[in-house]
């Protein structure tokens, strides 16, 4: 994890990469670059349209992002530079998820480790490399990760999409320590079995941590919980409710979650084999009522070109929620698609409240966890969004 072998190669950005880069946003495309040669997972020193050094980023030969700078700084990346990272990465954790039993250690570029997720079970470690940079430097890495810490595995979950585009292998492989088939973590007063191997993510949707924890609150009486996985919110709100019905397509899921209730001592949750659009829509029609209902889907615009058919998807479960509420209930609503942006989200809710014929009232906003963090110059990063909303 140091410096290339010999002088740093060297690419310029064109006059509008350049005025890309004022913006303070940490990642150029590759129509913007006007010269340079490199190869993938280079570190390469950046210069400006007029040839002034403008910092150092981790090359992409494959992706269209073909520049993620590590710095905007004239300093060496090497050892040293990535040492100071993750201690203040580990130190960010322990002031903001100090009990955390699953938490996020490192988030990427609001890290400034771009192209690389680290997270934590109990002490075992699950990392994802998105870049060919991370892959070049597997075993400065993986020392680095023993730094200030005591993992008790690492694990590459590297079987994510992303590496396609990058042109990089799949595949998951423990290479430190001893991983267990499940990991046992607590979430609050929730405990969890993980699968990190072959669960969604790196084993848990971690970003929604805290505000699985926040929803009990609003737990009372009838619940529902659709798009549930593994049970997350659904074990948090037994605790209040009379009865909760959780609703998932995935049977392997589902499986996990039943055994997450066993293990908690949860008897009052119904599971539901069956699409979350098809289950709202007979709710409807039978007339059912909830008072509390979430909503988590995947995100459904993974791309730009997916944004009309998310406005439509989110609109209508959003509005059968709303259809199904008792006056007085509560929506917790979610959305994990950054190229839907806050305000059409709050804009395709005020629309499904409309058609609903209900009155909704912004309760909570809420975000991801705390230990993902987010860069004001790369709203990417800023992609989860989470309503409370009081329904009459």
């Amino acid at each position: 994890m140091s410096q290339n072998d010999g002088p740093a190669p060297v690419v310029r950005l064109s006059p509008k990469g350049w005025r890309w880069w004022l913006t303070g946003h940490p990642w150029v495309y590759r129509d913007d670059l006007a010269g340079g040669e490199a190869v993938a997972g280079d570190l390469v020193n950046v210069l400006d349209h007029q040839g002034r050094p403008v910092g150092r980023a981790i090359y992409s030969a494959a992706s269209r992002i073909a520049l993620r700078f590590v710095t905007r700084e004239d300093v060496p990346v090497n050892r040293e530079f990535w040492q100071h990272r993750w201690r203040r990465a580990l130190a960010w954790r322990q002031r903001v998820a100090p009990e955390a039993e699953a938490r996020r250690l490192i988030f990427a570029e609001a890290d400034g480790f771009p192209g690389l997720i680290v997270d934590s079970y109990a002490g075992h470690l699950v990392v994802q490399v998105h870049h060919p940079y991370w892959e070049r430097c597997l075993p400065e890495l993986q020392e680095l990760l023993h730094l200030d810490a005591t993992p008790a595995s690492i694990t590459w979950r590297n079987d994510s999409e992303v590496r396609l585009l990058e042109g990089l292998p799949q595949g998951v492989e423990t290479v430190a320590g001893t991983l267990p088939d499940r990991i046992l973590v607590r979430e609050g007063a929730v405990q969890f079995w993980v699968d990190v191997r072959h669960g969604q993510k790196t084993g848990m949707f971690l970003d929604q941590r805290e505000n699985r924890q926040a929803a009990a609150a609003w737990a009372a009486g009838e619940v529902l919980d659709c798009f549930s996985y593994q049970g997350g919110f659904a074990l948090h709100l037994a605790a209040g409710a009379r009865q909760v019905t959780a609703v998932e397509t995935s049977a392997a899921a589902l499986s996990q979650a039943r055994d997450n209730a066993r293990l908690n001592g949860r008897d009052n949750i119904s599971w539901v084999q069956q699409n979350c659009f098809e289950f709202l829509k007979a709710a409807v029609a039978a007339g059912r009522r909830y008072d509390l209902i979430v909503l988590d889907p995947p995100a459904f615009a993974r791309s730009r070109g997916d944004r009309r058919g998310a406005h439509r998807g989110y609109k209508e479960i959003n509005r059968r929620a709303l259809q199904l509420l008792h006056p007085g209930g509560v929506l917790l609503t979610c959305s994990c698609s950054y190229n839907v942006s806050e305000s059409e989200f709050v804009g395709l809710l005020r629309e499904a409240s409309r058609d609903a014929g209900r009155q909704a009232r912004l309760i909570e906003h809420r975000g991801a966890s705390r230990d993902h963090p987010a860069l004001l110059s790369l709203p990417e990063s800023v992609y989860l969004k989470c309503y409370v909303l009081g329904v009459d």
